[in-house]
């Protein structure tokens, strides 16, 4: 038994001993919030009534806008008004009836409303806690507290979220930290100077935000703005007509805009660091989150550049870590650096995850891959020339009777196009082949794929969760395969595919992550999931 394990009886003795002060802290949880986290450990504590207004403001967003739209109709009105207040009531009755308590174990929150509920998360189940604070906390001045356990299936969400008073949260994070990583709680502390391996600028952030974006959600992006403004100035001067532009460009925005401006607001004053096996990311610049997570718990690590980052030189880090999730909507993927030159990815790859690099010996697709490669694209390309066949010739009789510039290409628009995106096609395959690798190592492996936008993904051995190799009735005929490798990942699970190779290649990954297992080379210990 264990100093703390010898420690668990007293002190769950005392908190029985306390059980008046316990309930008295439940029904007073400001005295709690204020005294600091020694004050609420082993207590019954409710979380910050600020969690009402988060919950309850999306709902008022929603009815608010629905109560204007009812102006004139004031009992449809008076109706939202009450199913209002029942929203409010609801969620005070859920506050004032669910308790939280921190003890050496673990977390209990308890619901006790029309369900009676009790969670019980172990510290040793918990993979992350995480902070988390918006505008509502910001102007409340609480954070939220996200606790996530080692789960794919439920990766995308947290297992709790708890709102308290801003200091008391981080108080509790670093608390729980101490317990996971068994590390100061001082080293955690976000005012503490750390000696950062790479410093983020604002360019940075806004050159990753606007080049981060894939190449082909930028292209189809554009496309939209393109033909927006083609149909103003085709309206122009006409009554109507300009509905199809203003979709079209309000498209633009949501595939393109919207996410740009979402990652330079989500990754604003990006920072990463690794002290121990712990690395700490924080960013954000108004909803602020920070998090950390056990080198132990990466699964992989991927290594991207989408085609515009490419020819800047620039390249950014991601990894799969299980039990990040926010549970607001953002990217559940940590990243490790945001778009940098080169040099720098190498730098910080080297010095945050180390574990993951080794010295590659790609190996290159076999011949045979290349003629299943131009078999697919024949395919694609027929298939994409039968289906754009009748709207071209649509669009070919309806423009012939058009004036000026319009007259002169919009009959050969479509035609022109389809040749190009088979071109395009014919030429992704080349670039395809040329760069898909595999590597085998000792303890990694790792496949480098996209003719666009080009990822380099390193794996583990002893985190492969599966191993699928598979070949379709082309791919026989040339002796090539392809596999997928399943991992846990931040978004409960995830998929790596190879090139084409060798069958016998693809099956060395499987006989590899059985052979360690057989001989002990694999080490659970090491190996949290």
């Amino acid at each position: 038994m264990t100093g703390r394990d010898r420690e668990t009886p007293a002190r769950s003795s005392a908190a029985r001993e306390q059980s008046t002060d316990d309930r008295a802290a439940a029904d007073h949880p400001g005295t709690a919030t204020r005294t600091g986290e020694m004050e609420i450990w082993g207590k019954r504590v409710r979380c910050h009534p600020g969690i009402i207004v988060e919950k309850t403001l999306p709902f008022a967003s929603i009815l608010f806008i629905l109560i204007i739209t009812l102006v004139g109709r004031p009992a449809a009105a008076a109706a939202l008004a009450v199913v209002f207040i029942a929203v409010v009531f609801i969620n005070y009755r859920i506050w004032s009836r669910t308790t939280i308590q921190f003890d050496d174990t673990g977390v209990v929150v308890e619901r006790d409303t029309i369900f009676k509920r009790k969670k019980t998360i172990p510290y040793s189940k918990v993979a992350s806690v995480n902070i988390n604070r918006g505008i509502t906390n910001r102007l409340l001045g609480t954070s939220s507290l996200l606790i996530n356990i080692n789960s794919g299936s439920g990766a995308t969400v947290p297992e709790a979220v708890l709102t308290f008073e801003q200091d008391l949260a981080e108080s509790i994070r670093s608390a729980i930290l101490h317990r996971l990583y068994t590390h100061s709680e001082d080293q955690d502390d976000g005012d503490e100077p750390v000696e950062m391996p790479a410093l983020f600028s604002p360019l940075d952030v806004i050159l990753h935000g606007l080049f981060n974006v894939s190449t082909y959600q930028t292209l189809f992006g554009l496309f939209f703005l393109v033909y927006s403004v083609f149909q103003f100035y085709v309206s122009a001067g006409t009554d109507g007509g300009s509905t199809g532009a203003v979709v079209s460009f309000l498209i633009f925005a949501a595939m393109l805009v919207a996410p740009i401006v979402s990652q330079i607001f989500y990754y604003y004053n990006y920072r990463v660091y690794r002290r121990g096996d712990t690395i700490y990311l924080q960013h954000g610049l108004i909803r602020s989150y920070r998090t950390s997570f056990d080198v132990s718990r990466i699964n992989a690590v991927r290594v991207k550049s989408t085609l515009a980052a490419r020819l800047m030189h620039r390249s950014c880090i991601e990894a799969e870590v299980v039990g990040l999730a926010s549970g607001k909507g953002q990217s559940l993927r940590p990243v490790l650096c945001l778009l940098k030159d080169d040099a720098t990815q190498q730098t910080l790859l080297r010095e945050l995850v180390p574990e993951f690099v080794y010295d590659r010996k790609p190996k290159k697709q076999p011949e045979g891959a290349a003629r299943v490669l131009l078999i697919e694209a024949g395919a694609a390309s027929l298939a994409l020339a039968l289906v754009m066949i009748y709207p071209s010739i649509y669009l070919y009789r309806r423009a012939m009777t058009a004036t000026g510039i319009a007259g002169l290409t919009m009959p050969y628009i479509l035609p022109v196009i389809t040749i190009s995106l088979i071109l395009a096609i014919f030429y992704a395959v080349y670039v395809s082949y040329r760069i898909t690798d595999l590597d085998l190592g000792d303890n990694l492996f790792s496949f480098v794929n996209g003719a666009v936008d080009r990822e380099t993904v390193t794996m583990n051995y002893d985190r492969v969760q599966m191993v699928v190799t598979a070949k379709g009735p082309i791919a026989r005929l040339f002796d090539v395969a392809r596999s997928n490798i399943y991992l846990l990942s931040s978004i409960g699970g995830s998929s790596i595919t190879s090139g084409y190779f060798h069958e016998s290649d693809l099956n060395a990954i499987g006989e590899i992550v059985m052979e360690r297992i057989a001989s002990g080379d694999y080490d659970y210990r090491k190996n949290s999931l």
